[in-house]
């Protein structure tokens, strides 16, 4: 059940500049649907070339059973199928142009963003911001009281994008890889 902040959001939908001279087209977000799999699957893919763990692993010590693009497809997947009531798509002219993937933590109170994606031609845009937006208040709308997002540091937009969203950094984490 779609709470009124939710409702709202997806309402009035959000006017972006397109890259085409700059008319102004309306951005709709809604709810994730099975029908949009394919088109989140393909921003996924073009949207996190060089900002993946698995990748970074591949680029050192060379393929990973089935590459790094499958295991984000499969790590997409496994969002969009445990918990696609809190996946969100962002729509233009009737394509889907990005998406966001979360978990609520209901012991903890803490709402997670685990998937954030927008086509890179739609980028820079606002469309990532709203997004973000319909997550928050879909954190708020389920009494969430904290949401939590990370990224890989060389994911240079997304470091800047989440502090000017509101996020604050609380630590950092470092991957190590051997190879056996």
């Amino acid at each position: 059940m779609w709470r009124s902040a939710l409702r709202s959001l997806f309402a009035r939908g959000l006017k972006v500049s397109t890259t085409d001279g700059g008319r102004l087209k309306r951005v709709a977000i809604r709810g994730y649907r099975r029908r949009d799999r394919a088109e989140v699957m393909a921003i996924a893919m073009r949207s996190f070339v060089g900002l993946c763990l698995d990748e970074n692993i591949e680029k050192l010590f060379g393929p990973l059973d089935e590459g790094w693009e499958q295991q984000k497809r499969d790590h997409v997947d496994y969002d969009l199928s445990g918990s696609p009531h809190s996946a969100f798509v962002a729509i233009v002219d009737d394509e889907v142009v990005g998406f966001v993937c979360n978990r609520l933590y209901r012991h903890k109170l803490t709402g997670h963003v685990t998937n954030l994606a927008v086509a890179p031609e739609w980028q820079g845009q606002g469309v990532g911001k709203a997004l973000l937006e319909a997550s928050l208040a879909h954190f708020r709308d389920h009494g969430m009281r904290y949401a939590r997002i990370e990224t890989l540091e060389q994911n240079e937009k997304a470091c800047k994008f989440y502090p000017s969203a509101g996020f604050q950094e609380v630590g950092r984490q470092i991957f190590y890889v051997k190879e056996l």
